[in-house]
This record gives C-alpha cells, sequence and structure tokens, in this order.
C-alpha cells in the first residue's frame, strides 16, 4: 500500500497533492487507514467502509453501530467517510444519521450516550453515497442542516438522460435550489414547490425530473402540472418497482 502510494505520487508529480488515496478501513483494518495516515501525512484519505453492514446494520444485532464506526474513522485520521443517506437514498438508515455528521465534523458533539469534545482534532468529511441524484439531495440537505459533504452519485449522473455531464450539473443544481429556498428567493412556498420553481429556468435540473419520474413522483407530487411536462414515463420509472424493492429490504 505504501509502495502504490508512493508510486501514484511520483507519477503525478507536482499534481500529486491533488490525488486521494482510498483505504476501505473495514476490510483492510484502522491499522491500514493509520498507516496510510502515518506515511502520507497531507494527502486527502478516503475511509471506504464496504461490508461494514455485516457488523453495523441493526439487523445483525453485533458488533458495533455505524456511529461507532465512524467515530473511529475521525480518531485514527480519516479525510473522509461513507455516513450513508440518511433515508434518502437507497442505503440503510434514518434521519437521525444525521449526528454522525455532526460527530464527525463539529468541535463538540452529543453521542446517543455520551458528549464528546474534540479538543481541535482535524474533522472528517461525510462523504455521502448511494441512489442519490439531484431531486433527493433538497431534503437531504434540509434533513441534515448544511450542504458541506463530499457527493459520490455515479448513477444521479451517468444515469440523466442527457449525460454525465448535465447529470453532475442537475446535482450541483439540487444544491444550489435549496439554498435559494432556504434564503427566502421564492417565497414562502413549500421545499418541493421552491425546487421546481428553481428547474423552470435550469435546464439540467428539470432534466433530471423527466430522467427520475418515479422519484419527482414520490417527492415533488404535482410536478409534470407546474413544469408543463405531458410525456411519458421514462424507462427508469416505468420498470423500478419500488413497492419491490422495500419488501426486499
Amino acid at each position: 500500500m505504501i509502495a502504490r502510494g508512493k508510486y501514484v505520487l511520483s507519477q503525478f508529480g507536482p499534481l500529486g497533492e491533488n490525488c486521494a488515496f482510498l483505504v476501505d478501513g473495514y476490510v483492510a483494518g484502522g491499522t491500514a487507514i493509520t498507516v496510510a495516515r502515518r506515511n502520507f501525512p497531507s494527502q486527502f484519505l478516503h475511509y471506504h467502509r464496504a461490508g461494514h453492514g455485516a457488523i453495523t446494520s441493526p439487523q445483525t444485532q453485533r458488533g458495533y453501530t455505524a456511529f461507532v464506526h465512524t467515530k473511529i474513522s475521525r480518531v485514527i485520521g480519516a479525510s473522509g467517510i461513507h455516513t450513508g443517506t440518511m433515508s434518502f437514498g437507497k442505503m440503510e438508515g434514518d434521519a437521525s444519521d444525521k449526528n454522525i455528521a455532526f460527530m464527525l465534523q463539529d468541535d463538540e458533539a452529543d453521542g446517543p450516550y455520551y458528549h464528546q469534545e474534540w479538543e481541535g482534532m482535524k474533522q472528517t468529511t461525510p462523504i455521502i453515497s448511494g441512489g442519490m441524484n439531484a431531486l433527493r439531495l433538497p431534503a437531504f440537505f434540509e434533513n441534515l442542516g448544511h450542504s458541506n459533504v463530499i457527493l459520490t452519485a455515479g448513477g444521479g449522473s451517468f444515469g440523466h438522460k442527457d449525460g454525465p455531464k448535465p447529470g453532475a450539473i442537475s446535482c450541483r443544481q439540487g444544491e444550489e435550489s435549496w439554498k435559494e429556498w432556504k434564503a427566502g428567493k421564492f417565497g414562502d412556498v413549500s421545499l418541493s414547490d421552491g425546487i421546481i420553481e428553481f428547474a423552470k429556468t435550469h435546464e439540467e435540473l428539470k432534466g433530471a425530473f423527466l430522467t427520475f419520474q418515479k422519484d419527482a413522483d414520490q417527492i415533488y407530487p404535482g410536478w409534470k402540472e407546474k413544469l408543463g411536462y405531458t410525456g411519458e414515463s421514462s424507462v427508469q420509472a416505468a420498470t423500478f418497482d419500488w413497492a419491490k424493492k422495500a419488501a426486499a429490504a
């Protein structure tokens, strides 16, 4: 791992400082994260946690919780760690998981049992991933209270009807629309109505409505009429069985 890290930095030269290293802290263990941090103290260290659900899921009733897992990541020096989607994406979790983000970023925060003071220790950035797209982001940010996170949204970007670049732009517009609604730019309207109003003048976000129509129907009632859309549902909306997915979960 150390040799690979050094090789990457040698190949990128002056751009090496912009590289992020990803280590699976669950599979390789906390020791691997510590080794990476000690050998590359200035590098952004992405703590991946694939497989953690075998221990942290409430369904397992063994091991430790996701809250404890992410808290440990800050202790051992991770720059960022996946924190799920707090019930707004496809990952297991609920809205109260926002407390995980507070524990990672704030200098002091309340846990389920104790108050934690970090005494200036570097924060760890929440990395949001798992079924997210531009339409789900505004409510996610509203629940969290801020948008100071790293978003990885492959489906939300590459699944966009106009391609990955408009898809990525739509995610940025999802954040911008929430901020403008929060600032009262759309007047005294609901969050969903504010996002629809923003989409009227932003083609990429409007394209997200046309792409992820099942999400749009669930989160933004009446969006078709408000955006003047009269077409058929997209393939994704027509074939994705949300009831079956929920039952399987």
